[in-house]
């Protein structure tokens, strides 16, 4: 990620990237990084101006959408509605379909944050309006990313309900779910997986309204189809299975399910804070007391006490942390002003020496200088609010950090789940108190090699990343058939791993030729394509085709999917540097980026059949050379 933010502050300084939009991907980098602080300083930034709008009105709304949700999270309930509300009121305007589902998605931020500041009326009147706006265009466009949009908010304002113990307004809500559901289960394109969860996760909403209403036997019944489910085996099933235990107050299954509850949480490598001592080590102990488990109580408790300093530690790291960041950002901000004013102040220099030498009259000269000196005034005047500014997040910050450690989002870097893998079993196979059969030695070490295999992708992308803005054309000194090219890039991605997909390789007998190219270089690029279409297809079918443009002398690596698809207008972004359609998908946002780079570099292209609906296909050619 630092490499990634000081890629961003080169292209800015070059000219190649606009103050907006490296404030927007900045933003992007510390939110996922866990630093909100940070990622609220850059994308206030990102929208001062309404350059970010012009640009692109969509990525506006999403900056505002994301705000929104940081300042929920963190307290602000004021912050989030002002913020969202601005918006609001520019989106409104806009009646495209894009236009109305921001308006939608908005108007559910002010609702959540109403609900936490007690408006109760306003919000439903909010939450009501986005759900039918919702509504209207998964009835018009019913693809899965509609639907699946008009559930999910659904279910979030059921669960502003519940959290706030509004269990009878909750109960009214329970229809418009069951409605928004069933439209996404019914959906050719929805996964029987993704349906299930939303069920289920229904399910035990269902349970807690029933139960807080007085309706116990309804409540029973809706428990027991959640546990009838799949869905409730997962993790993530685990979790809310959990969850709804504890608010239902049913002290007894709660004690019997913490083992497997709390296997999951130690599997996810959930570093130690306030939000785990108080999610889940505390409710540990509060069953456990309850039902009178006076051995399992008496440990969950010295478990308790241990990990307080140790949270402690971490919180005040990762707060240090994020406030240097700021604090950094600050000495480089004045840093930079310094220069301009030296470099204005030089240019005064220069012009008063011409106007001495070429004599212009003094009328004239009084007026360069009283027009220099106030725009130098006015950006003192500016650089003095933004130091302001600037100041007072700071102290915000600090006030703040005491209070958002019960709400930090923790988040784990790809490359740590690997790393902590390979130390435990290389401790595993090195010692001496071991005794492991030959068939776990052989499933540790397929470990260990998919893990290693992950650490180098990861790596292989940083390298890729510094390499991508190259202009170096890449040499094509390879003589290599075209289908050994597809066959390679095939083995080299996630295709074979990929269970979930079935994957065909089509050409006619007449493409095997010898072509000249980089073989590395070209096979690299089709497998971040097929990457691109395992990522994003649930279920469903890959294909990959080979052809020849006779025209054109050149050879076309078609890469089909029946994937979520992209909308025609975002065609060229999901090229651009760190952009990610869907934010919901895990991913770094540079794989595409890489592809054309070194599609480019070795004469060819890469882009976007913009024709194609029932998911998503890439074009990828290189020059058709003996």
């Amino acid at each position: 990620m630092d490499s990634a933010l000081l890629l961003i502050d080169s292209l800015k300084d070059q000219h190649l990237l606009p103050e907006y939009k490296a404030n927007y991907f900045r933003g992007q980098i510390h939110y996922r990084l866990g630093q909100e602080l940070t990622a609220e300083l850059y994308y206030k930034r990102a929208l001062t101006t309404n350059e970010l709008y012009k640009d692109r009105p969509s990525l506006y709304y999403f900056v505002s959408d994301q705000l929104s949700t940081i300042l929920t999270v963190k307290g602000d309930q004021d912050g989030a509605v002002k913020t969202a509300t601005e918006a609001y009121s520019i989106v409104q305007k806009d009646t495209t379909q894009e236009g109305q589902y921001w308006s939608a998605i908005l108007l559910h931020d002010i609702g959540y944050s109403e609900m936490q500041l007690g408006h109760y009326q306003e919000a439903k009147k909010n939450f009501t309006q986005a759900w039918k706006t919702l509504k209207e265009i998964a009835n018009k466009r019913p693809t899965f990313d509609n639907l699946y949009t008009w559930a999910r908010i659904t279910y979030n304002i059921i669960d502003a309900y519940t959290s706030t113990e509004q269990f009878v307004e909750a109960k009214e809500w329970l229809p418009q779910a069951e409605e928004a559901i069933n439209h996404l289960s019914v959906s050719p394109e929805c996964p029987a997986t993704t349906a299930e969860e939303f069920s289920a996760g229904l399910d035990t909403h269902k349970a807690l309204v029933y139960v807080k209403t007085g309706q116990r036997a309804d409540a029973r019944q809706a428990y027991q189809r959640f546990i009838g489910t799949n869905y409730s085996k997962t993790s993530q099933g685990l979790i809310e299975h959990y969850e709804y235990l504890q608010l239902a107050e049913r002290w007894d299954d709660l004690a019997l399910l913490i083992p497997k509850v709390d296997s999951v949480i130690q599997s996810w490598d959930i570093p130690l804070s306030l939000y785990y001592l108080k999610s889940y080590l505390t409710p540990y102990l509060k069953a456990y007391i309850k039902t009178g488990h006076s051995e399992q109580a008496l440990q969950m408790a010295e478990r308790v006490v241990n990990s307080i300093d140790s949270i402690y530690t971490y919180e005040q790291l990762h707060n240090a942390a994020e406030l240097a960041i700021m604090y950094e950002t600050q000495e480089k901000e004045k840093q930079i002003s310094e220069q301009q004013s030296m470099l204005k102040y030089q240019r005064y220099i220069a012009v008063f020496i011409a106007i001495l030498l070429i004599l212009i009259s003094f009328v004239i000269i009084t007026l360069l200088r009283l027009r220099n000196a106030k725009k130098l005034s006015d950006k003192n005047k500016e650089l003095q609010q933004k130091n302001k500014e600037l100041t007072n997040a700071n102290a915000r910050a600090e006030e703040s950090s005491r209070m958002k450690t019960d709400f930090i989002q923790q988040i784990s870097h790809e490359i740590r789940t690997p790393l902590n893998v390979l130390s435990g079993f290389t401790q595993v196979l090195t010692s001496t108190d071991s005794e492991l059969s030959q068939e776990e030695r052989k499933d540790i070490n397929e470990r260990i090699t998919k893990n290693t295999n992950r650490i180098i992708e990861l790596v292989n992308k940083m390298l890729e990343l510094s390499d991508m803005h190259s202009k170096s054309i890449i040499e094509r000194s390879d003589k290599m058939t075209t289908v050994h090219i597809a066959t390679q890039a095939v083995e080299k991605s996630d295709i074979p791993n990929a269970k979930h997909v079935t994957f065909h390789l089509e050409y006619n007998p007449s493409v095997e030729k010898i072509i000249r190219t980089n073989f590395q270089a070209a096979s690299r690029a089709l497998a971040l394509l097929l990457n691109n279409a395992v990522k994003f297809t649930k279920q469903g079918s890959i294909e990959l085709s080979i052809t020849l443009d006779t025209k054109n002398h050149m050879v076309v690596y078609t890469v089909t999917d029946t994937g979520i698809g992209i909308p025609p207008y975002e065609a060229e972004h999901i090229f651009e540097e760190f952009f990610q359609l869907d934010p919901y998908y895990e991913g770094t946002g540079i794989g595409l980026s890489v592809a054309r780079s070194i599609a480019l570099r070795l004469g060819g292209n890469i882009y976007l059949d913009t024709s194609y609906q029932g998911g998503a296909r890439f074009v990828f050619t290189i020059p058709d050379e003996a």
